[in-house]
């Protein structure tokens, strides 16, 4: 038996998934997965539930994810009967949800923990099982979580029975995590990066572990992020020069954390950093920034580290760099990392990415015209507490066809009043200080495409002619949608 089960009671539970299935997954109920952005995903649960609805089992259940999953997993998952699916899409379930088959209903990530424990999203009770991977159970019975920790916490501790992979494709991950209980009212004795103030596992009592899954397989990229392409590097760039004038003010003194979004733009800004000894206090962040710990990034605080299209089998080169990344970073529950007492004590600078912008700063974040892309994740955690919120993203989409700066957006996820600055890769506008209006102005002029400002002016000056302190034009908005409709 792997000493990676050092627990002699759960040894007795190992199984194989198919068994786990048949035994412990109710066809109608709840079934939550702990992953981020694909990371530390299960990989064989998933196959064997699609297993047996394809042998005649008919489930109906509401799935809950720890943030988005991968191809392979929404493939399965497009088999299980989900009616209900919360906080965030993957791609697979964009065309379900915009149907109105699977009801569908995103929260801020940090609040996301509470609402999985006290049974929001389950009827008030708790959820039927959840499937977890580790990377160790120790001789106590504890999980050793792999490279995110998510709402994994929150899943265990509101599970009538659990499920965990032991992933021995990755190494023994004991000593990366700090799990700490968030209780209301108490503050959060967080005051560093790297700070640890939690134990380094999840505790667990053995009679709620079901059975023990083991598997030798690496995680896959996440459907939700892609590869970096050359407009992310123009964006980390423009974003870089604007970092490394700002921060260097008086006002700063030095001290801040910086968020850097997820995603290719996040991979980006790795290259283009301004900083040594620099510290990040994030929601995640691709593995690839494993190779910069050190000299030029002192610490890392995130949920998760995860993998982008490209970057391949992350597991070879994080074994390579363990020794570091266990020195140098931490990885915490949502609750913590998305903490607005503690992104706010950190000084902390975030770098959102959105969908779209309106001509005043207002972001949409997570819906294309009236379809659900995804979830708004943290990004309204951070926003809401960070002292400096940057919105940085590409000018256009699908290839120039369409304008991501419009006069009105569809969902409005973050108002312009938490908005500081816009980067694009045409400019920057920096927002503090303008009105409704000079803001409208900085952003045509400074971030918009060429083929798209003559109409955003003509916009604004329509939206001016009704008069009010923000000025808006519904007539001269859906002129300007319809003009630009397929390009």
């Amino acid at each position: 038996m792997s000493d990676r089960i050092r627990s002699k009671a759960l040894r007795a539970r190992v199984m194989d998934a198919d068994e786990a299935v048949e035994r412990f997954v109710p066809e109608r109920g709840s079934i939550a997965f702990s992953c981020m952005a694909g990371s530390s995903l299960a990989k064989e649960v998933p196959e064997a539930l699609a297993r047996s609805a394809d042998a005649g089992r008919r489930y109906e259940l509401t799935l809950l994810t720890g943030g988005a999953t991968t191809a392979r997993f929404e493939a399965c998952a497009a088999r299980l009967g989900v009616r209900r699916r919360f906080p965030y899409l993957s791609e697979g379930a964009r065309k379900a949800v915009n149907e109105g088959s699977v009801e569908f209903f995103d929260c801020r990530i940090g609040e996301y923990p509470d609402l999985v424990r006290r049974g929001t999203f389950t009827g008030g009770g708790p959820v039927d099982v959840a499937v977890v991977e580790a990377t160790a159970i120790d001789e106590r019975g504890h999980l050793i979580p792999g490279l995110s920790v998510d709402a994994m916490a929150a899943f265990v501790d509101a599970s009538r029975r659990v499920i965990v992979e032991v992933n021995e494709r990755k190494p023994d991950l004991t000593g990366l995590h700090d799990l700490y209980r968030v209780r209301p009212g108490v503050p959060i004795p967080i005051r560093g990066v790297r700070d640890r103030v939690g134990r380094p596992f999840i505790s667990i009592p053995a009679s709620r572990v079901a059975a023990v899954v083991r598997t030798d397989r690496g995680d896959e990229p996440s459907g939700a992020y892609s590869a970096t392409v050359p407009t992310d590097f123009r964006i980390a760039e423009v974003l870089a020069t604007f970092l490394e004038a700002e921060l260097a003010a008086d006002a700063w003194g030095g001290r801040f954390a910086l968020q850097l979004g997820a995603g290719p733009l996040a991979a980006a800004l790795m290259d283009a950093l301004p900083f040594r000894g620099a510290d990040v206090w994030t929601e995640g962040i691709p593995a690839r920034w494993a190779t910069v710990l050190g000299e030029r990034v002192r610490g890392i605080s995130t949920t998760a580290m995860y993998g982008l299209p490209g970057d391949g089998d992350v597991t070879e080169d994080l074994v390579k760099r363990l020794d570091a990344i266990l020195e140098h970073v931490v990885l915490r529950p949502y609750e913590v990392t998305n903490s607005l007492e503690v992104i706010a004590r950190l000084n902390v600078v975030t770098v959102q990415q959105a969908i779209e912008v309106d001509v005043f700063g207002g972001v949409n974040a997570s819906h294309i015209r009236g379809d659900a892309h995804n979830g708004v994740g943290g990004s309204q955690d951070f926003t809401r507490a960070a002292r400096l919120v940057v919105v940085a993203m590409p000018s256009t989409a699908a290839g120039d066809r369409f304008s991501r700066i419009v006069p009105i957006v569809s969902s409005p996820d973050i108002p312009r009043q938490d908005v500081d600055v816009l980067v694009t890769e045409q400019g920057v506008a920096d927002l503090r200080g303008l009105s409704v209006r000079e803001r409208a102005e900085a952003i045509i002029d400074r971030c918009t495409h060429p083929r798209f400002r003559d109409d955003l002016w003509a916009y604004f000056r329509k939206a001016k002619e009704a008069g009010g302190h923000l000025p808006f034009s519904l007539e001269a908005a859906l002129r300007f949608a319809e003009l630009h409709r397929g390009g």
